[in-house]
């Protein structure tokens, strides 16, 4: 009787752990979605330089940088998409801006809705990279956001964490 009470609190402590794991493991997808997404933006900030009007001169062109910008919606569209499920995204859903412009796309089924915000130009100018997702199905979102700013010699740069709201809802 004992090895049977032994068995099953063990067991349940089992379930317990991989249920946790396999949580963790779906909100590492959202960190390292967020942050790349968040690096492409930076990236994008940093080489817009370019698509200034000719003539323009170097200082100006600086002071004028900027981040792609906002999306319309999010990657899916509809958050009961991810709400306690996978999505399998398009490549349609990637081929509109920002996430063409930063060249960005998830081709795995993913476990969050990923969105962008970005405004201002020059030293004002800010971004985020956004994750919503109900893991369990139980109405509660966790939230993941990246942000990038650009520093004083205008060059942006990624926030070193990423802020975490109910990351394991």
């Amino acid at each position: 009787m004992n090895f049977l009470a032994l068995g099953a609190i063990l067991t349940a402590l089992g379930m317990y752990g991989i249920a946790r794991w396999i949580r963790h493991g779906k909100t590492a997808e959202a960190v390292g979605s967020t942050t790349a997404i968040a690096q492409a933006a930076a990236a994008y900030y940093n080489e817009s330089d370019s698509k200034q009007p000719a003539g323009t001169k170097p200082d100006q062109a600086r002071a004028m940088r900027h981040f792609p910008p906002p999306s319309r919606a999010t990657v899916p569209a509809d958050a009961n998409d991810v709400r306690g499920k996978k999505y399998q995204s398009a490549i349609g859903d990637w081929s509109v801006s920002p996430w063409l412009d930063m060249r960005f796309s998830i081709t795995q089924p993913q476990h969050y809705a990923y969105g962008f915000e970005s405004d201002g130009s020059g030293p004002t100018a800010r971004a985020s990279a956004i994750a919503h997702g109900d893991l369990d199905g139980n109405g509660m979102q966790s939230t993941f956001r990246a942000t990038v700013a650009p520093d004083s010699e205008l060059t942006a740069i990624v926030s070193p964490t990423v802020e975490r709201v109910d990351p394991e809802e």
